[in-house]
């Protein structure tokens, strides 16, 4: 036996022999009858092959229609061949070589299947095609703000650089539907300004439906919107705080800033008429610049410039003595006033100031007001109010006078012959505050103003001036 096996023939009719035997063994199918064996090759159905186009000029024309864009195959090649292939590797096309506006049916081509199979049909093998000529428009880019800024905040009006004129390129009939052409910027909770450098457009037809696949030249803009704070320019006025060191007085101050701009709420902007900021006359010694921060006035936001600078002009002072009229003024309905004291009609005012503001002064440039407003008939002790020059301070607080407030004849309605009711007797009646002026010296515009408006320009730490009274 191991002789027999051992023979070179024996060896090769053995392994014929196991060679037919596996072959069986692979073919042979188990469903089918014991006489019948597979075939040796398959068929696959390659379905949603997306069509490709080639040869179109797309710089001069485009292509609208292309029915159906898929199309599907039927293949057909061994087990391990149609296992190993993969969908990408079957291509579809349609040639548009030499083709213009216009409508064709043009047959599918398929690209080169994988090796080892073979096609059998493709479905659909026609395509139905419409191709258009490219043309260009120019149109001016809008920008679309979407949302609000922060609250109390404003939109400016956008800026568009270049500029907002830009070149769409579409198929004939897709320009001529153009509407317009919009950039978008979020300003949802801003603050400050949003700038969108690489800001895209966006086509829109007349209808406000968005139009696909348009060029636009140049394909981004840089879009910048404002947002800023409601803004009211108003005059700056430069009033004074603090007494000067003795003998010297306030000349003059000076600043190249006469208008700021407040910021805040609009409804509330219309009530702002003036800025007021103070320079300490307590901190200067001599004449020079000091730098003044601005404060927004209650309600606001902001003010710009924040800060400025002002000149401050300082000489030697000299004092000077003026009997000035007293003035009575705002006397009750049916009340007559007379002057008890001084006597005279006037009264002496000490001021202080610069030899060459004191010089020219008289006692027309001053006023000594008591205002009678709200008193009852009787005497009453009252502070005059003084009204001085700028740069000219009271040297003394606001002196007092005794105002006599009697019934008027045709107020009494006294029968004929009858008595009159005797006066009461003299009281004096509550202090009515702080005077307008103070003796550290003038505080520039707003002093002499006696306008409430002006109030909080300037005020001094000195001796009063007078606006109340006792």
């Amino acid at each position: 036996m191991d002789r027999w096996l051992s023979h070179p023939t024996a060896l090769k009719i053995l392994s014929i022999v196991i060679g037919v035997l596996l072959w069986a063994v692979v073919h042979f199918d188990p469903e089918s009858t014991p006489n019948t064996v597979t075939s040796t090759t398959e068929t696959k159905s390659v379905d949603m092959l997306r069509i490709q186009t080639e040869g179109l000029d797309e710089s001069a024309y485009a292509l609208k229609v292309l029915e159906p864009s898929v199309a599907k195959l039927m293949v057909r090649g061994s087990r391990s061949a149609l296992a190993f292939a993969e969908d990408g590797d079957y291509t579809v096309s349609v040639n548009l070589s030499g083709k213009g506006p216009g409508s064709y049916t043009i047959p599918l081509t398929v690209g080169k299947l994988p090796r080892g199979i073979e096609l059998l049909n493709v479905s659909p093998s026609m395509v139905e095609v419409i191709i258009d000529r490219l043309e260009s428009g120019t149109f001016d880019a809008g920008v679309v703000t979407q949302g609000k800024p922060a609250e109390g905040y404003e939109l400016g009006a956008p800026v568009i650089r270049p500029g907002s004129t830009v070149q769409v390129t579409l198929p004939a009939q897709d320009l001529a539907r153009v509407g317009s052409v919009k950039v978008f910027v979020n300003v949802e909770g801003e603050t400050e300004t949003v700038r969108d450098k690489k800001a895209r457009m966006i086509v829109f037809d007349k209808s406000g439906n968005e139009i696909q696949g348009a060029v636009i030249a140049p394909a981004t803009l840089d879009v910048e919107v404002p947002i800023t704070m409601p803004g009211k320019a108003v005059p700056l006025q430069i009033g004074t705080r603090g007494s000067l060191p003795a003998g010297l007085s306030l000349e003059a101050i000076d600043s190249d800033v006469s208008e700021v701009t407040v910021y805040g709420d609009r409804l509330l902007l219309d009530s702002v008429n003036l800025l007021a900021a103070d320079v300490d006359l307590s901190q200067i010694r001599a004449t020079g610049d000091v730098e003044l921060e601005l404060l927004p006035p209650e309600g606001m936001k902001a003010v710009e410039p924040s800060k400025v600078k002002v000149r401050v002009t300082l000489a030697s002072s000299d004092v000077k003595t003026l009997q000035v009229p007293i003035t009575l003024e705002n006397a009750g309905s049916g009340l007559d006033a007379a002057l008890e004291a001084p006597t005279g009609g006037t009264i002496g005012v000490r001021v202080r100031g610069t030899p060459d503001e004191l010089s020219g002064l008289t006692a027309g440039d001053i006023r000594a007001v008591a205002d009678l407003q709200d008193l009852k008939e009787g005497a009453h002790e009252v502070r005059l109010q003084l009204t001085l020059p700028n740069y000219v301070t009271a040297v003394d607080p606001a002196p007092t006078v005794t105002v006599r407030l009697t019934a008027s004849e045709a107020a009494m309605g006294r029968p004929e012959g009858g008595s009159a009711t005797p006066s009461p007797t003299p009281t004096p009646s509550p202090d009515r505050g702080q005077g307008e002026n103070d003796s550290s010296g003038g505080s520039g515009p707003s002093h002499g103003s006696g306008n409430e408006n002006d109030a909080g320009a300037g005020s001094g730490d000195g001796a009063d001036s007078g606006e109340g009274r006792r």
